[in-house]
C-alpha cells in the first residue's frame, strides 16, 4: 500500500512537473521572442496587459537592489532548499491528504519554474499583468506565478474550511 501510494504521487507529480514547468518555460521563451523591446499588448479593455519584463528580485522586485550575497541566499538557494523540504516533505509524509499533495506539488512546480529562469538567467522572465489602468493591478508575473498562487489559494481554502469544521464542532458540543 505504502509502495503505491507513493508510485502515484511520483506520477502525479511528474504530470504537474511536465505541464507546469513546460508551460512556464515555453511561455517565457515565447514572451522572450515576441514581447522583449516591444510595447505592452492590452486585451480586454487594458484588463490584461502582456508586456516583458526580467525580474531580478522578488515578487514587486523585491530584492533587487540587495547585495549579491543577499540576493543570491534569498532568492536562490533558500527556495532551493524549501523546494527540496517541501518535496520530502510531501513525498514521504504518510498522512498528508491527496488535496494538501496536489496543492504542494503546485508550488513546487512553480517554484521550480521560476527557480529555472534564476539559476540560468540571474532574473525571471515576468510577461503578465492585470487590472484596470491607473487604478489598481497586479505585479508583473508570469505562468510559474500563476500556479504557485493556485497551490497557496488551495492550503489555504483548505485551512479555512478545516478551521469552520472545528469551530462548528466546538459550538455543536454541550460545555462542561
Amino acid at each position: 500500500m505504502k509502495e503505491l501510494l507513493l508510485k502515484k504521487r511520483i506520477l502525479i507529480s511528474f504530470c504537474y512537473l511536465l505541464l507546469f514547468i513546460g508551460s512556464d518555460q515555453w511561455t517565457k521563451i515565447w514572451a522572450s521572442e515576441t514581447l522583449k523591446g516591444h510595447h505592452p499588448q492590452s486585451y480586454f479593455g487594458g484588463l490584461l496587459k502582456l508586456l516583458y519584463a526580467e525580474n531580478t528580485g522578488a515578487w514587486g522586485n523585491l530584492g533587487s537592489n540587495w547585495p549579491p550575497f543577499f540576493r543570491d541566499f534569498f532568492l536562490l538557494y533558500l527556495p532551493l532548499a524549501l523546494m527540496i523540504g517541501l518535496f520530502l516533505f510531501s513525498f514521504f509524509r504518510k498522512n498528508i491528504s491527496s488535496y494538501d499533495f496536489h496543492a504542494y506539488s503546485l508550488i513546487l512546480a512553480g517554484g521550480i519554474g521560476n527557480l529555472i529562469d534564476r539559476f540560468s538567467n540571474g532574473y525571471v522572465v515576468d510577461f503578465l499583468w492585470v487590472g484596470i489602468e491607473s487604478v489598481i493591478g497586479t505585479n508583473i508575473f508570469n505562468i510559474a506565478d500563476m500556479v504557485i498562487m493556485a497551490g497557496f489559494i488551495m492550503l489555504l481554502l483548505e485551512g479555512l474550511k478545516e478551521w469552520y469544521e472545528k469551530r462548528g464542532e466546538a459550538k455543536a458540543s454541550p460545555e462542561k
